[in-house]
Order: structure tokens, then C-alpha cells, then sequence
């Protein structure tokens, strides 16, 4: 990477990424018109980030010219996409809405430490190897519909 490889990257940066990384997964490629219309916002603004992306080696872009993402910028577009994959999971796993879960995902994704994420993947994993309904995923979406816990969830003294 270049001069920028203590650079931490912003929000936006991320998303713009991600963005190309979806385009450039449909199309083989993404452009400044295309970026913008999916970011809603105008070219200038696109121009601009994919500059300091550019700089930081995380695209190849040349004005006028296709953006594609470099070998490091796809690494971290795929990373983004496995954090967004797993939030999503866990949070429609407890019962979020599908449509709110995307959302907020997305922006968790850009927040959340590695630690949180190696641990959420690790649970993840041990919930999707479980039996279809685990009795305490049973119980705790009973609670989320009655309020009450059921009685083999009581703590004995």
C-alpha cells in the first residue's frame, strides 16, 4: 500500500468500496455516473473519494476512464461484506425486521471492533451447526412475543 497505510479509512470510504465492489461484481466495473447514482450524489463528490481511495491505492481510477477496485481495496470490500453478512444474520436472528436489519447493519459494519466481529462470526458458526430450533432460541422468541420467560428458563436458588 502507499504512504496512506496507516491512513484509517472513513465511513464513506468504506461504503464507497463497497459500492464499487457490488458494481464491479455486476458489471466487471464501476463508474463515477454509476457511483453516484447508486450513492445519491453528484459526480463531484464521487470524484473526490475515489481520489483519496486512489491515493491510498484501494482503486485504480483514472478521470474519464472505469474504477475498479485493487487487490487490497477488494480484500476490504470483502471483509465489509462478511461483517455486513454476520450483523445482518444476528440481528434478524433476534427477531429485526429484514429491511431494518439490512440498515443497520450497514452502518454497525463501519463501527464495530474485530474482536465483536470474530466473536459474533464464532457464534455464527456455532448457531448455524445447532439443531433447526435450539430449545433457547425457542424460548427467547417466546419471550419477544409474550414478555414472560418460560418456566424452564427460571433460575433455581
Amino acid at each position: 500500500m502507499s504512504k496512506d497505510t496507516n491512513h484509517e479509512l472513513t465511513k464513506t470510504m468504506e461504503q464507497y468500496l463497497e459500492t464499487i465492489y457490488d458494481l464491479q461484481k455486476k458489471d466487471g466495473f464501476a463508474t463515477v455516473t454509476d457511483i453516484a447514482e447508486v450513492r445519491d450524489v453528484k459526480a463531484p463528490s464521487v470524484t473526490y473519494v475515489l481520489q483519496k481511495l486512489g491515493d491510498a491505492e484501494l482503486v485504480n481510477y483514472e478521470k474519464y476512464r472505469s474504477v475498479t477496485l485493487t487487490p487490497e481495496g477488494m480484500k476490504i470490500a470483502k471483509r465489509l461484506e462478511r461483517i455486513h453478512e454476520t450483523l445482518r444474520w444476528f440481528l434478524k436472528l433476534i427477531g429485526v425486521d429484514e429491511e431494518i436489519a439490512d440498515e443497520d447493519a450497514c452502518e454497525i459494519e463501519h463501527i464495530v471492533r474485530p474482536e465483536t466481529v470474530t466473536k459474533l462470526t464464532q457464534f455464527a458458526e456455532w448457531v448455524k451447526g445447532a439443531p433447526k430450533s435450539p430449545t433457547w432460541l425457542t424460548h427467547f422468541r417466546e419471550y419477544q412475543e409474550t414478555g414472560a420467560r418460560s418456566s424452564e428458563c427460571e433460575e433455581e436458588d
